[in-house]
């Protein structure tokens, strides 16, 4: 019999079942294939195989549903928020058998590290939240334990998760519709057409996280219908407004959407039946190129933004448009480039045309143009200010801290108060509830305007946190913060590498300082950017399609295109990038 098979040692690689095919585009991503209840399991044992399985979504968790008894096999119909521990070892299980040995209870208990929204969205917990459900369990009629009644939730470990769902982006419009915003979801890895149900999340709304903050380019109420053949989808649009119909915007979130799946070659849209001309027409190749949707690029910058740092008080641009990617450096015209008004902290506008400051050892926030003649301007005064940032609309965002000086060590009530700049004049408070009572050290608007990245200070040190941005007028509110990068022990900056990831300057349990990269999904392990060399990294700035650049303790500045060799660049400090 063992003569019968054997493993090939050559010949072509082919393409395996499953992929282009299914558009289920797996790749890494590994269907579990669960063993089920064994027979004579314990009353434990069977608990723990159902927490396993429950990470098969496969025909309505059928693999799960073998662990209940024949009525809420039928009637188990798990919804809501899925809950989320670390692993098996952090869960606790009280069990309570009957004295005649026909029925038992099983109290489960363990830290929840996150869960899942209906709508698909990971959120973190912030430490502290527990899972406490409890299981009533009975004998079949061979013996056997089975679940008689059940928590409605689903629960699955850390790394059932990973190997259960796939995170990928829905993509939306910011307030003014000139950039797309990624929404991060989790979506089933299951036997189901992923590039159908991915379409059909994107045209039901975002996340309730963000909605608020972003805008659809199709109409509510709308129904969809999706097919996927040979690498082409086809759309089919109906119900919803008629009168008008942003054909382009529904392109453009389709396009960025979709081109994650790499066996999605190209796509077409119907709408009530008629054919709808988008950009590209049937040459478009979603994974070879998408000019035609880059003027509402995600990343919300265009071209290469230059760099900037300090070199003794002055403020200097460093671009990389020398040969062999040397970097380029040209003192800024201007106040800012005359070195008499010290800055402790300094942003760049989008645009690149100003530059505000927190003014050294003073109580003051000032601006000035990036041009000949230019004066600092002083835009906002009397206060003990931590952070500012510039978004996409020209508008500077300044954290104000309250509670005394933040050097004080004595310090009460430690709070924030946030502050909007329209057009960088005009300041107003910004409804921002949950800073009222945490430190803010660090703060960076998102280029599209959507979202703010901040670091609180708390007393087991300092954390990274992600807001919404909600925006009417002169109604600002930035809130529902989300704890990322858990996995960090200390983060002392961040900034903006793309629509969804941020650069952190932090580490590890008793590790270096290093730069990692972290995604805005929250559930993704943050990824190491290394650090330079017998260097202590002080600042770290990141911009779409540019490198990351950091300064250390002995004002130098380092650069790194790979993410693991960083090479010395300048004479500096605090460089950032335009935003």
């Amino acid at each position: 019999m063992t003569g019968c098979a054997s493993v090939p040692t050559g010949g072509p690689v082919v393409r395996g079942s499953g992929g282009e095919d299914t558009g289920e585009g797996n790749g890494g991503y590994v269907r579990m294939l669960p063993a089920g209840p064994q027979p004579g399991v314990g009353e434990n044992g069977l608990i723990k195989g159902f927490l396993r399985d429950m990470g098969s979504f496969e025909e309505n968790h059928h693999a799960a549903r073998m662990y209940l008894m024949p009525g809420p096999r039928e009637t188990w119909a798990p919804g809501g928020d899925v809950l989320v521990y670390e692993s098996m070892d952090s869960i606790s299980f009280d069990t309570d058998v009957s004295s005649d040995g026909t029925a038992a209870t099983i109290r489960m208990r363990g830290p929840q590290i996150a869960r899942i929204t209906g709508n698909g969205q990971y959120i973190p917990e912030e430490t502290g939240e527990v899972i406490d459900v409890t299981f009533e369990l009975a004998r079949d009629d061979g013996g056997e334990w089975r679940i008689n009644d059940l928590p409605d939730s689903l629960i699955l470990g850390s790394r059932d998760v990973d190997r259960a769902y796939r995170p990928l982006n829905l993509y939306y419009f910011n307030r003014d519709k000139s950039t797309l915003v990624p929404d991060p979801v989790f979506l089933p890895v299951s036997s189901d057409n992923l590039a159908t149900r991915l379409v059909q999340k994107l045209v039901s709304g975002p996340t309730e996280w963000l909605e608020p903050a972003v805008g659809s380019a199709f109409p509510e109420g709308a129904t969809v219908d999706v097919a996927f053949d040979s690498g082409s989808v086809t759309v089919e649009l109906r119900g919803g407004p008629t009168a008008v119909r942003d054909r382009y915007g529904m392109g453009a979130q389709l396009a960025w959407t979709l081109k994650q799946l790499p066996e999605v070659q190209d796509f077409a849209l119907r709408i009530d039946g008629d054919n709808v001309d988008l950009p590209g027409g049937e040459e478009e190749n979603l994974q070879a190129t998408d000019d035609q949707w880059d003027s509402v690029n995600p990343s919300g910058v265009s071209g290469d933004p230059s760099a900037y740092f300090i070199r003794d008080g002055q403020l200097w641009s460093l671009s990389g448009e020398g040969q062999d990617d040397d970097q380029n450096e040209a003192r800024v015209q201007g106040a800012p480039g005359v070195g008499d008004t010290p800055l402790q902290k300094h942003a760049v506008s989008l645009d690149e045309d100003r530059v505000a400051g927190i003014e050294a050892g003073l109580e003051s926030v000032v601006l000035a143009e990036a041009a000949e003649g230019s004066e600092y301007d002083s835009v906002l005064s009397g206060g003990d200010y931590a952070a500012l940032s510039w978004d996409g609309y020209g508008d500077l965002w300044v954290v104000e801290e309250e509670g005394g000086d933040r050097d004080d060590e004595e310090r009460s009530d430690p709070g924030s108060k946030l502050w909007l700049l329209r057009d960088g004049s005009e300041p107003f408070e910004v409804t921002a509830p949950e800073l009222d009572d945490i430190a803010v050290s660090e703060f960076r608007i998102s280029r599209d305007g959507t979202r703010a990245a901040l670091i609180a200070e708390h007393e087991d040190g300092p954390r990274l946190y992600a807001g919404r941005v909600i925006s009417d007028g002169d109604d600002v509110s930035v809130g529902r913060l989300i704890p990322l990068a858990r996995d960090l022990g200390e983060v002392a900056d961040v900034a903006w590498r793309s629509g969804d990831q941020l650069a952190v300057l932090g580490q590890k349990e008793r590790g270096a300082a290093q730069a990692f990269l972290v995604s805005l999904d929250g559930s993704t392990e943050t990824t190491s950017a290394g650090a330079p060399t017998g260097a202590d990294m002080g600042a770290l700035t990141a911009a779409p399609g540019r490198p990351l650049l950091s300064s250390a303790d002995d004002d130098q500045v380092w650069l790194t295109n790979d993410r693991l060799m960083w090479r010395y660049v300048t004479e500096g400090s605090n460089p950032v990038y335009p935003g």
